[in-house]
Order: structure tokens, then sequence, then C-alpha cells
């Protein structure tokens, strides 16, 4: 399989590079000088939260008023906290967006948690690099799958939650996902702070959601509280290409030590990078190591795993070797991508 010479496609994608960055930002460190850290309870939280993703991938049919269930422990302190679904989310739409909505009377919280995908390699193989305008900020753009994925979830999620605010007004909004759903997260916090909810997020292995526009504008968002992890070599997060346009929210926080199936991490083992094109963490890593996007500080699919598809669904899909190598040329797309851009003080 031929792909097209990263000379040729970096030189488009320079070419179309042309907006000026803002006074005091770099293109892979949005506030100069400034000191993010990870404290105990941070890693407390992504490890808490990390469960009620992992959650949706057994929990996206539930009846409402149902408890919170994982087999094979794999939510155990959502369990312990006698979490309730509110509302699932599991509609026959085109992007398969599911999850639920859940009441967690320990914590005060509602919990909005949104599923991955149960085909990851045809995700990554068959990932469109399409583009939907949005308008919270002039030029904003979104990747049309994930804005696709929010409107078929959007009145039912926004009915449920400001149902649930009423009659808790004193819980606190949480939105949270793993995979695909981190992204479509991303998308549903900046809506709910739109409609004045203090809101946190937290992702994991979430892909780049949108262009240079749409991140900073949703990372310097009033009211925004948002941990996007990554663990190792994951290359969901890595996805969609820089050099396309796509941009991550800031910071990262990398699981950045271990095996792919490691699950238990202190504050040392997680490196903060900022920007919304970063290369030093997670974006700068290389290979098709699936196995790393399952476990975020759990095993991700403990209770659905059953409903996961590792292999190829088609005989004439592409080989493991082709599609390494299709990620590796991306790789080094985007490194050549970021350095030319900050030689020249530009973004995408």
């Amino acid at each position: 399989m031929r792909f097209p010479s990263v000379l040729t496609l970096l030189a488009t994608a320079l070419t179309c590079s042309a907006s000026v960055l803002p006074a005091g930002l770099t293109y892979t460190k949005t506030v100069e000088g400034r000191d993010v850290t990870v404290s105990e309870t941070d890693l407390d939280n992504f490890r808490f939260y990390a469960q009620y993703s992992a959650a949706t991938y057994c929990n996206d049919a539930a009846a409402s008023g149902a408890a919170v269930a994982c087999s094979n422990d794999g939510c155990p302190a959502v369990v312990a906290n006698g979490a309730k679904i509110i509302r699932s989310l599991n509609q026959d739409t085109s992007t398969n967006t599911a999850g639920y909505l859940a009441l967690d009377p320990k914590r005060k919280n509602i919990v909005l948690a949104l599923r991955g995908s149960t085909s990851l390699r045809n995700w990554i193989t068959n990932l469109t690099f399409l583009w939907t305008r949005c308008d919270f900020v002039q030029d904003c753009k979104l990747h049309t799958g994930f804005a696709t994925a929010w409107s078929q979830v959007q009145a039912d999620v926004l009915a449920a939650i400001a149902d649930a605010k009423a009659q808790n007004p004193d819980y606190t909004v949480v939105v949270t996902g793993h995979s695909l759903g981190g992204a479509v997260a991303t998308v549903a916090g900046v809506y709910l702070r739109q409609l004045g909810y203090p809101v946190e997020v937290y992702t994991y292995g979430s892909p780049r959601i949108g262009n240079q526009e749409f991140v900073q504008w949703v990372s310097t968002q009033a009211g925004n509280v948002e941990y996007r992890v990554t663990h190792i070599d994951d290359p969901v997060p890595r996805l969609p290409p820089i050099f396309l346009g796509y941009r991550h929210v800031t910071p990262e926080y990398w699981l950045n030590s271990g095996t792919s199936n490691t699950v238990n991490y202190t504050v040392a083992d997680i490196k903060v990078c900022e920007g919304f094109a970063n290369i030093n963490c997670n974006g700068g890593s290389l290979g098709l190591d699936t196995n790393a996007h399952l476990y975020y500080l759990t095993d991700m699919i403990a209770c659905g795993s059953n409903k996961f598809v590792f292999r190829r669904d088609d005989a004439n899909a592409i080989s493991d070797a082709e599609l390494e190598q299709r990620l590796t040329m991306y790789a080094q797309m985007d490194r050549e991508f970021v350095a030319a851009l900050e030689a020249n003080k530009t973004v995408a």
C-alpha cells in the first residue's frame, strides 16, 4: 500500500497555516512560565472517574433507577458510592454514541459518562478527516464525527441534566469518557458550561477534537476544569494528525511509565505537557499499541470485553504492519509540522 510522501503532504499543510499565534503563547506551550502540577487528590480523581468511564461498556442500556454495576470488578469505587442510573444512552444512531447519566450520592455528582468505540482497530483504520463548523468563536471547527456524535444525544443529555440539577441543586456536574467518548465528553462540557453549569471533565485516551481556534477557546473558557489523561504510547490521542489541523485541549496528563497494561501509578509517574499541539508527551510516541488504550488506571473494558472487537472485520483491510506504517508516517509529519510552525510562530 502506498501513502503520499511526507514532504508532499507536509508542504500542503504548511501552506494552509496562516493565523498568527497570540502574544504570550507558543505552539507547544500555551502559557509561558505556567507551572501545572499533579496532586494526590488529582490522581485519586483520575482513578475514580476512570471507573465511571469503564462502566459505560456495561451500563449503556441500564434502566433508570438501576444501580451502576460492573462485572469483573470493573468499577468497585463507583459501586461502593451507590451510584444510580438517571438515563442510559444507547441509541441506534449513525455514530453509535452510548453511555449513561448517573447520580453519585456520596460525591454529590451528576455524572455523564460516554463510551468509546467497541471496534477500536476499525476506527483507527477507517478514520476520516472531515470538519464541521462551530459557533463558539470565529473560525471554530470540530471533527465532524465527534460533532455529530454529540448532536445525536445532546437533547436527551441536556434535558436529563436540567432535571437532575433541579432535584439536586447542590450536586456538581462531571463529564467523563474513554476513547471517542472522551472527545464527545469535551464537546459536551463546552455546551454545558455555555448553559451556566460549572463542569469538571475527565477524559482518557481522547483523540484530537477540533482546530486551534476551538481548543484554545475551550482551554480558556470560563469555569473550565478539564483533565485530559493519556497512557504511554496509546495511538488514539495521536489522531487525527496535527498536520491536518487537529488539536488537543491543554494540558495533558501523561501516564508515562510501565507497560501497556500498567494501572498502578503514582504522582511521580505523571508528566504534564502543555500546548495544543505538543509532541513532548504521548504525541511524540510511535507504534500501534492498542492495548495501551485499554488500560487507564483500570481495565477500561473489564465489564464489557465481550462487546469489544479486537480483530479486523474485513479480510481485505490493511495489515497491522501497514496500519503501523501509516501511523508512523503521521507522527513523522506531525513532528516536522510542529517544528516548522514553531520556527515561523504560526498556528494552523
